[in-house]
């Protein structure tokens, strides 16, 4: 197809998704690694009492399953849907809702039926930006044959790929957008708060079994997994950033495999190269979407990607952050222009460093936690049961690692 019309068609795509402000919902991906309580290593789901064995005894309890041939790979009902990442962590997809005490009463909902199901096998949830002792080498892949092709692709492009397939997890934050203008400032407000957020989240204090001595594990594997598909997006941060550009950058990238009447085909060109609307052009466009993994992405709502896996109720005092910097106007305006001046290279630059100096990193000519106490001053008192835990972050400046 005529590569005008493929980046209209996206274009359009985005457009469509547009909401008006007083329609706008914030959802949230949730991801747990489910691990033994004595010794935390993951649950394999292959294993007696494993993750497949837990999933069917959530439809037992009334959730519907999802299935790729006759292997159990998710369940969901109306407040959520679980599905499994590459190593079996689970990702809890709560529903969009206008107000977050919603959005958490769902959350609180699952996890009492989920608990007691863990409890019996002696296991848990566990958070953490990355899984705490199992060797990766050990983590089998389940049985979900788009994560066969992802894994023989991307362990060819980066030395972290399958630690990231394989070992993450993170929160992950939906946010809509009201034009064209606005999803492009959303886009790069994002993009810089990337090591800010990263950083001060930090939760990811242990390496297979050992202390990590460093910082932000989770956005050094990121960074070395596949450049083109992940960390920052280059044509955020220009000056007419929009739905086009947006979709230049999809139609560059690999797409890795391409579904196919229920089967996949190996796919090593670009989406440029294989993109072919009319036909099936939801299904493309929703792989297409979904095999780019930057920090930040977009498909019918904006996606913060890059904040480790925080335990409750942090992971809620942190979509609270969130809420208030892209839905409060006066805040969003604040800091997108106390921000305004960093640019592409000053946060690969932050994301690097991170690694090594943790919060006290420079973003542009400022430390990441100067930026963040900020933040939390110009975002101010604000009604809240859980918003009090980002302010003890930013007086303290302990990482959510460190604390007990």
């Amino acid at each position: 197809m005529n590569y005008e019309n493929q980046k209209l068609i996206i274009s359009d795509f985005l457009c469509g998704s547009e909401k008006s402000p007083e329609d706008y919902l914030i959802g949230a991906e949730l991801e747990y690694f489910v691990v033994d309580k004595n010794s935390h290593r993951s649950i394999s789901y292959y294993k007696d009492n494993g993750i497949k064995s837990i999933l069917k005894k959530l439809v037992a309890e009334g959730f519907k399953p999802a299935f790729e041939n006759e292997n159990i790979i998710g369940v969901s009902n109306s407040d959520l849907a679980v599905t499994l990442e590459p190593g079996a962590q689970f990702e809890i997809s709560l529903n969009p809702q206008k107000n977050l005490k919603a959005v958490e009463q769902k959350f609180l909902n699952f996890e009492s039926i989920l608990k007691p199901i863990l409890e019996i096998n002696n296991q848990k949830l566990f958070s953490a930006g990355y899984q705490p002792v199992t060797k990766i080498e050990d983590v089998k892949i389940i049985p979900k044959k788009r994560y066969d092709f992802m894994q023989n692709y991307l362990s060819k492009q980066g030395n972290m790929a399958l630690n990231m397939m394989k070992g993450t997890a993170s929160v992950q934050v939906a946010v809509d957008y009201s034009s064209e203008k606005d999803f492009a400032e959303k886009m790069r407000l994002a993009s810089r708060l990337t090591p800010i957020l990263s950083a001060v989240y930090d939760n990811s204090g242990i390496f297979e079994g050992k202390p990590y001595k460093n910082y932000c594990l989770r956005t050094k594997i990121w960074n070395n997994c596949d450049d083109a598909r992940c960390g920052m997006i280059p044509q955020v941060f220009d000056a007419d950033f929009g739905y086009e550009k947006y979709a230049e950058y999809l139609l560059d990238l690999v797409p890795i495999f391409i579904p196919a009447d229920g089967y996949y085909l190996k796919c090593e060109k670009s989406f440029r190269e294989c993109f072919d609307p009319p036909e099936n052009t939801t299904e493309q466009l929703n792989h297409m979407f979904s095999m780019s993994f930057p920090d930040v992405r977009a498909r019918d709502y904006i996606e913060l990607r890059m904040t480790d896996s925080l335990p409750y109720p942090l992971n809620f005092a942190f979509l609270e952050l969130v809420n208030e910097l892209f839905y409060n106007n006066q805040v969003f305006e604040e800091i997108s222009k106390m921000l305004k001046n960093i640019s592409l290279n000053d946060v690969n630059s932050a994301k690097v460093d991170a690694v090594k100096f943790s919060t006290s990193a420079e973003l542009g000519s400022r430390a990441i936690i100067d930026y963040f106490r900020e933040i939390i001053d110009v975002i101010g008192d604000i009604s809240s049961e859980h918003f009090y835990l980002n302010k003890e972050l930013a007086e303290s400046g302990i990482l959510p690692r460190n604390m007990n």
